[in-house]
């Protein structure tokens, strides 16, 4: 059987109302020369039903069901270990692309060998869409990371096309929140170029309903975010002994998150933290009242852990 030269990759879990966009947006791309795997994160809805569809009428599609749910980090990794193609694009299963998105990537990556290529991209909030540009400061990897934890340029593994070889590389964090972080910059730390299509290709949805929006799982995703991080910075003390070189974006990053360095990895008693986001409204004055709160509950959890 012939080796596709890309392999697209969507983890799935609670998406059935935007599902089929996400898959006809796939199907329907003007480039062929693909696999489609389908990672069916244990979805408690109708998604295994509607990929079985799909895979029923194109043969590019491949499912996998986990058979316990792993997270959409964990579970982009089990669909890289299940693909084959010489290329990795991953598409969120809330999201979806323009229908030369592959064709323009790819073929700006094989013109010019390059490991990674990147595009622009629409965000879709509340059925208002405005475009993110990627605002290089320059294509040399300090400077790209910079960049990163600047925002200047996207963290997003979705508005990316890489080489199958970085990916065997990357060690996929357990743990999705910022988990492209992690993986986006370890793909940078190894590769030789990257390239840029100045075009918003593809199509990132605010889903209030996603696990990253879930007030529930704010807290949760607190600690895991600082997990991530902590992962991110090992992973940059190993590739350069001098992290001077990233300042001052890494400090004012960091300092950004600094209430989630508060939180202990193996801080256990979170459910009164998680009560403390259904008090208050989603406004930057209550999210300042609300860190407040979770400060004085963290350092009271921690006397009685102690």
């Amino acid at each position: 059987m012939k080796i596709p030269m890309v392999s697209i990759i969507v983890p799935i879990y609670n998406v059935e109302r935007y599902l089929h966009l996400c898959l006809n947006s796939i199907v329907s791309q003007t480039f062929t020369d693909f696999e489609c795997i389908l990672v069916d994160d244990c979805s408690p809805d109708n998604c295994f039903e509607i990929c079985d569809e799909y895979a029923e009428k194109d043969k590019r599609i491949k499912i996998i069901r986990n058979k316990n749910n792993m997270g959409p980090s964990l579970s982009r990794k089990i669909g890289f270990e299940n693909s084959q193609g010489t290329y990795i694009q991953f598409v969120d299963s809330d999201d979806w692309i323009e229908k030369d998105m592959i064709k323009k990537l790819y073929e700006e990556a094989i013109s010019k060998n390059y490991d990674i290529v990147t595009c622009d991209c629409f965000y879709e909030k509340e059925g208002v869409r405005k475009i993110i540009e990627q605002k290089f400061s320059g294509f040399d990897k300090v400077t790209m990371i910079k960049d990163i934890l600047a925002i200047r340029i996207s963290t997003y593994v979705c508005n990316k096309l890489v080489k199958r070889d970085l990916f065997s590389l990357v060690q996929f964090p357990e743990d999705s929140r910022s988990e492209d972080y992690v993986i986006t910059i370890q793909n940078i730390c190894n590769s030789t170029n990257v390239g840029y299509v100045n075009v918003p290709l593809y199509n990132y949805r605010y889903n209030e309903e996603s696990l990253s929006n879930n007030i529930r799982n704010k807290i949760n995703g607190y600690i895991e975010e600082n997990r991530n991080w902590r992962k991110l910075i090992c992973i940059l003390k190993e590739k350069y002994e001098n992290m001077k070189i990233f300042e001052p974006e890494l400090s004012n990053r960091i300092n950004i998150f600094r209430e989630i360095y508060m939180l202990d990895d193996d801080l256990k008693k979170i459910d009164e933290l998680n009560e403390l986001f259904i008090l208050y409204p989603k406004t930057n004055f209550c999210r300042w009242k609300i860190i407040k709160k979770v400060k004085k509950m963290v350092l009271k959890l921690k006397g009685m852990l102690c």
